[in-house]
């Protein structure tokens, strides 16, 4: 009896600690959470590279930081100029568009990318020191959340497969358990691995084409932002079959009307604008890039709305952190809900 007492009590002393260091350790993560979400988003999109380059290494520490400096760190550097290109542009089409009120959403990254722009690092230091302190400060914010994902993303990758073993030991007779972290894991490659570098690969060529189709461009017409232009095309191979088209085609009737309804330009451009897309941008990376899209049973309506959402509801890290929700959720819902409701079926 008093043992068994003994013993309880030392079951709730130890749920106790447990429970204080699971919530000093959330205060941490909470504080860290967007450099922690992009370290996660490292290793998925690079994990296929480690491998490969693990496979003719016997360093695993050497393998990781190869793949971390010439895969992870020019991913992050494209992310980071599309970010700067893509506000300015958006801030550009508001104001064209008399979109005061939106406007003013983007105005705190608008005056960071203004005032980078037309100071530089120099000027601010020459001209404002309270501006100086504030870039310096903003900088070393960066740089800790730079070494916090990189850090998280280099162990991840060299020690995965001894966190899985852990887990697997760990959780042996929760074999629920195991099979929703497993499928979680596969939905998180699909997203991260496969959704978000289509995205980008397919943006890159898109934007790559409307600029040259801007320069190509007969006086009175062009291409009115590219970069954002390529930027929304590459985000709509997400939707399954029409796509890109809905960019695309909209554009080429605005291209058509400006030159029939204002007689500015030759109409040959936009027929050329529409067969270039089609071929080059649509049609060609649809047999090497898009089918990643397909893979797994992510409902990739679902998973768009996710990414614009997930980016007014957390901030800029949201692109990264709402995935990992929506995955989480929709395993619990749909496989781990249904045991403890008493249900031996799982809806698939």
């Amino acid at each position: 009896m008093v043992a068994s007492l003994r013993d309880r009590h030392g079951s709730v002393a130890w749920i106790l600690v447990g429970v204080l260091i699971t919530a000093v350790v959330a205060f941490v993560l909470y504080s860290f959470v967007g450099a922690i979400v992009v370290g996660i988003f490292l290793y998925y999109a690079t994990r296929p590279i480690y491998r490969w380059i693990d496979q003719w290494t016997e360093h695993p520490d050497l393998s990781a930081t190869v793949t971390l400096l010439t895969v992870g760190l020019p991913i992050l550097l494209i992310l980071a100029y599309a970010t700067f290109v893509g506000i300015r542009e958006i801030d550009q089409f508001f104001a064209i568009a008399n979109l005061e009120q939106l406007r003013t959403v983007l105005e705190p990254y608008v005056d960071l990318v203004s005032g980078s722009e037309e100071q530089g690092l120099f000027g601010i230091l020459r001209d404002n020191v309270s501006r100086a302190r504030g870039f310096a400060s903003s900088a070393t914010v960066w740089l800790l959340r730079l070494f916090v994902s990189f850090t998280l993303a280099f162990y991840l990758l060299r020690d995965d497969y001894k966190i899985a073993q852990w887990f697997r030991r760990s959780f042996e007779h929760q074999p629920a358990a195991v099979t929703f972290v497993e499928q979680v894991d596969a939905d998180l490659t699909t997203i991260y691995t496969g959704n978000l570098i289509t995205i980008g690969a397919s943006g890159l060529l898109a934007v790559s084409t409307y600029y040259v189709l801007d320069i190509i461009a007969p006086a009175g017409t062009g291409v009115q932002f590219p970069f954002l232009l390529g930027l929304l095309t590459g985000v709509a191979t997400l939707i399954p079959a029409i796509g890109m088209k809905l960019i695309y085609y909209p554009y080429t009737g605005y291209l058509v009307w400006q030159v029939v309804s204002k007689g500015e330009g030759s109409l040959w451009f936009p027929v050329v604008f529409f067969l270039v897309t089609v071929v080059v941008v649509d049609v060609i990376p649809d047999f090497f890039i898009r089918s990643y899209v397909s893979k797994g049973e992510l409902n990739m309506g679902l998973l768009l709305l996710t990414y614009v959402l997930g980016v007014v509801a957390f901030g800029w890290y949201g692109v990264f952190f709402a995935p990992i929700v929506l995955v989480v959720f929709i395993h619990f819902v749909r496989d781990i809900l249904p045991v403890l409701l008493g249900s031996d079926a799982t809806t698939r």
